[in-house]
Formats: structure tokens, sequence, C-alpha cells
């Protein structure tokens, strides 16, 4: 195994040593080569920021939940698929329960891996659309790397699929594929969609919060039918206090975006914010976030940032896996800054609920405005842009996405008409590169980052 390709992913001497065999194994089932891992290098070294080793160590834990997930059955491990994006309240439960079950997204573990890292999603693409999710037909690349993953035997079949149907209704369409070819039980997680959205965040219907509550409970009880491990109150709170410590960290590594110049990229943020999705994250990543936070204090107090002091500060939504966008965006002098969902309405009525599960849906459908409708999420992208105070947005219109697709262009007229600043609406996938090209996007954003300069200078002229 490359030694110098683990130091760049955070890897300690004795680790090296440790963990190699399981590396050069799983990589042997993923087909990745030399030449994959000297590209690896060479991508990490342009565009992971690791002269942070909190990155670093980051890095180092999306590669071993990698590892984890490749060799999960051969390690005899029972493997439970939740879909993305998950609920974390459900994946923080069955990934540190019991050292005998994995669970965590595929989706999201090959795309900040086999994808972001080794440029090598493309064969996973292919087999999927060979084999039910042709392009074109609404299937995002998530799904077809999900089904794709599978049938090509890079990831084990797993024992158990649960979609969080509630946000995707092709994820279930999906899983029940997955279904049909294999036998492979389903946990559906539904959740209901028919609500006035500007009712979001102060009023959550009770209704939509036992449904969703019932749907969470009957998908642990398959667990648990399944694993044949039980998970009672007490190990769930437990373990959703672990996803909720992760957030509270990510959340202040998040406000230490707000310094001028912009610390540190997008990109970085993304594989941080994304550790409580994965059981390595959960286990292992507060100390990495912890060692990020502390570098980037400092960073701040010697005044250095990836963009110029006083750079425009604009927020993205819906940010592709393709470090080259963000990349692409620093170059023209913008401070991509804030991310969709990262600022919420703070509730004005008391959540009253004392079911453990009622609350995870209370929390999860006002946490965030996406789980509860495409005007709530409109509504809580208008708080960020004003908390922020940013000058523009842009969209990557995921536009496989029915939900991810539709919205955006309604977004944008509320945002120019209310915010009267400028948005930009790029359209491409979040994992597959195939369908999109960062320079061609070049001319539109060095577009925008002129409309987001000049209305600045205009208003400083008015003031």
């Amino acid at each position: 195994m490359d030694a110098e390709f683990l130091r760049l992913c955070g890897f300690e001497p004795e680790e090296i040593k440790k963990e190699s065999p399981r590396i050069e194994k799983a990589f042997d089932i993923l087909e990745i080569d030399n030449d994959d891992i000297d590209r690896a290098k060479a991508k990490i070294e342009k565009y992971i920021d690791i002269e942070l080793s909190g990155m670093r160590k980051i890095l180092g834990l999306w590669l071993k939940e990698l590892v984890d997930m490749v060799l999960a059955k051969e390690e005899g491990k029972k493997v439970i698929y939740v879909s993305y994006p998950p609920i974390p309240q459900i994946v923080a439960a069955m990934a540190t329960t019991s050292d005998d079950i994995y669970c965590a997204s595929p989706d999201i573990v090959l795309s900040n891996t086999l994808n972001l890292i080794f440029d090598k999603i493309n064969p996973v693409l292919e087999t999927a659309e060979k084999n039910g999710l042709a392009p074109g037909t609404a299937f995002c690349s998530y799904l077809q790397t999900r089904l794709g993953s599978i049938m090509k035997g890079i990831v084990p079949k797993p024992d158990l699929l649960i979609p969080s149907c509630y946000l995707c209704d092709l994820t279930p369409a999906t899983d029940q594929l997955l279904h049909e070819i294999y036998g492979t039980p389903v946990a559906y997680i539904d959740n209901l969609i028919d609500e006035k959205g500007d009712n979001w965040p102060e009023e959550i219907n009770p209704r939509k919060v036992r449904y969703f509550a019932r749907e969470m409970e009957n998908s642990i009880a398959m667990y648990s039918k399944i694993t044949d491990h039980q998970l009672p109150d007490s190990e769930i709170r437990k373990a959703v206090d672990i996803a909720g410590r992760l957030h509270v960290m990510c959340g202040r590594i998040q406000e230490l975006r707000k310094a001028d110049p912009l610390p540190f990229s997008q990109s970085d943020y993304h594989l941080a914010m994304s550790l409580a999705n994965i059981g390595r994250g959960l286990r292992d990543g507060l100390q990495a976030l912890e060692i990020l936070y502390e570098e980037l204090e400092n960073r701040i107090a010697a005044g250095e940032g990836i963009v110029e002091k006083g750079a425009p500060r604009v927020m993205l939504v819906m940010l592709p896996h393709d470090p080259a966008l963000a990349a692409t965006i620093a170059e023209l002098g913008l401070a991509a800054c804030v991310h969709a969902g990262a600022v919420t309405r703070s509730p004005s009525n008391p959540v009253t609920y004392t079911s453990l599960w009622e609350e995870v849906a209370d929390s999860n459908m006002r946490g965030r405005g996406a789980n509860y409708s495409s005007l709530a999420y409109i509504l809580q992208l208008i708080d960020s842009v004003k908390s922020w105070d940013v000058e523009g947005v842009i969209f990557f219109r995921h536009f496989s996405c029915r939900q991810y697709s539709i919205f955006p262009i309604k977004a944008k007229e509320i945002i120019e008409e209310e915010l009267g600043i400028p948005v930009l609406s790029l359209e491409g996938d979040y994992c597959d590169y195939r369908s999109y090209n960062v320079q061609q996007m070049r001319t539109r954003l060095e577009t925008f980052a002129e409309m987001v300069k000049s209305n600045r200078a205009t208003r400083e002229r008015k003031n």
C-alpha cells in the first residue's frame, strides 16, 4: 500500500501498518490500482486543504469507512443501507450500537471516496444504466451509485434497505428494484408533504409528526427482526447524542466561515459536515473536527484565507461533489461562505412531544425546510441569505432529481425579487461529471461574479 497516499489521508505510521492489509483487500475489490492512487494523490493535493491536519484526518475517516463497507460481509457483519440524505438519528442508532452491524448510505460513501478522491465512479453509473436506471429518466446519480455498486459487486448485498422516501420518491423505487432482484427486505420511511410551506417552522402539523414517527418506529422494528439486535430508547438516545455533538461542532466550524477572508472552502466543509452520516465519523469524527476547528481559529487569527479579504460573499445551494466547481468560484474572487440549510429559523412554539421518535420527526421537519416542503426550503434559504449577508446565490440544479430540479426555478424568482441580489442557476448532476463541464460553466460564473461586484459598487456609491 502506498504509504504517501495514506499519510495524505491522515494515517499515522502505526495505522498505516495496521490498516494496509484491509485497504489492499478492499482496493482489489474496488479495482483501484496504482494509477488510480497516483491520480487520487494529485487530486487531493490540488483540491483538499491538506495543510490542515484536521482535513487530512477527515479524509482518512472517509477512506476507512469505504474499506469498512466493502469488507463488511466478509468480516461477518449484517449490512444495512439507508438512503441519502439519511435521517441522522436512524444512522446514528444503527451504526454505533453494535460491532456486528454495518450501517451507512453507499450513495454518499462512494460519492465522497470512489468519485471525489479516485474519479472512478463511471463504471458504477454505467452498470446501473444497463440494469434499470437509464439516464434521463429522473434517476439521479446517487441512486445509480446505490444500485450499480451492489450489482457490480464492489459493495456487499444488504440485509435490509431503509429508504427515506419522504424526500425522494424515486429512492423507494430503486430499493424496490433491489428487492425484486435480490429479495432484500425494505423498510420504507415515508412522510406527508401536503402542507402549506408558510406554516414552517412555527407550526409543524402533529398529523405529519405522528405519521413520520410511526414510519421510523416501523423501520426500527424491522431492523431488530433482521439483525436480532434490539434498540431500546436508551441506546438510541445515546447514539442521537453522539450525532448531536458532531452537528454542534460542525455548526461551530460553519460559523468560522463568517471570517474575512474566508478560511476554507465549501468542498472541505462538505466532507466535514457529512461525517455524522457514517459510522467512522460518528465514532471518531469529533476529535478530527476539534482539531480542524482549532486550526481554523489559528488561520483566522493570522488573517489567512482562500480568497482575498473583502471578497463578495455568496451562498452555494446543492454543490456537486466535484471540487473543481468550488475551486473555480474561488478563483473568480467570490467567497462561497455558506451552504443551504446552515441557518434555520428558531421555532416560536415549544416542542411538547414526549415520544422519542415524535421528537425526532418534529426536529427533522422543523430544522430543515427541505424535509417539510419546497416553500419551507425557500423560506429557509431566504433566512440564510439575510443572516449571512451574502451578495449572491449560486444554485446547482441537480437536474435528474425532481425535487432539487424544480424548486430552484421558483427560489431564484423569489430571492431576486424580495432581496434584490443576483441568483445564478447552473445545471448538472451531483456525482455524474459526464453531464456537465466546469470549464463550460466558467463563462456563466464569470458573468455572475461581475454582476455581484457591480451590485456592490452600486450600493457603495449610493451610501
